[in-house]
């Protein structure tokens, strides 16, 4: 024959409390005539919390499962989760008291219970448990207390930036010797150049500045 082991103290007061507060949700929201819907959303969320923390509580802590790969095997790539459809519960800080007052006057009672070593042993033992008692303590405005806070997350160091690499010199092109021929008949002519058949002198281009151009037709023969 089997005996159940009785249950701990923690999980009594854990119960007792959520138990109160839905109480509480049910009765703030009759009263105040709250939205029908928000209220059962409310309370049937603080009875799932409560349900997952009994049955965590229930089953002894199991060991973390290390699994080695196996070597020269990739990865199976699972597919994207797809995305859960948002409540339609407000997500503010402390909006449970916001939403019901009357929920304020058992917020302590939760702090109070998180303090305790039996309560804190729990939690250590199984770090599951933060992910019940977090969203809880979020939805009364709770801080979170040390033994609940998240390990900061480690922050990728920025990239250096790569600089850019230096412009390549290009060498100017070599001259070429026929166009600086050309360039030095034509602009560089000297004043002594032989005259045309027929006498006349032939004016350098381009004339020097101290001197006056004269059109050919006008020069006297």
């Amino acid at each position: 024959m089997t005996t159940e082991a009785a249950p701990q103290g923690f999980l009594l007061r854990f119960v007792g409390f959520i138990a109160a507060l839905c109480a509480c949700v049910a009765a703030e929201g009759m009263r105040c005539r709250r939205g029908g819907p928000v209220t059962v959303l409310a309370w049937s969320r603080l009875r799932r919390l409560c349900a997952r923390f009994e049955s965590l509580a229930a089953r002894p802590p199991a060991p973390p499962r290390h699994r080695a790969r196996r070597p020269g095997r990739a990865a199976a790539r699972s597919p994207l989760p797809r995305a859960a459809a948002r409540s339609p519960l407000p997500r503010d800080f402390g909006w449970l008291r916001q939403t019901f007052p009357a929920a304020a006057a058992l917020a302590p009672q939760l702090r109070a219970l998180l303090d305790t070593p039996d309560m804190q042993g729990f939690i250590a033992a199984t770090p599951t448990a933060g992910r019940i008692l977090r969203p809880l303590c979020h939805t009364l405005g709770l801080r979170l207390p040390p033994i609940l806070a998240l390990p900061p997350r480690e922050r990728k160091p920025r990239p250096k930036p790569v600089p850019d690499p230096a412009p390549k010199s290009v060498a100017d092109p070599a001259p070429d010797p026929a166009s600086a021929a050309t360039y030095t008949r034509m602009n560089l002519a000297a004043p002594h150049q032989a005259p045309a058949p027929g006498g006349k002198p032939v004016t350098p281009w381009p004339r020097p500045p101290d001197r006056r151009f004269i059109p050919p037709h006008r020069l006297r023969t």
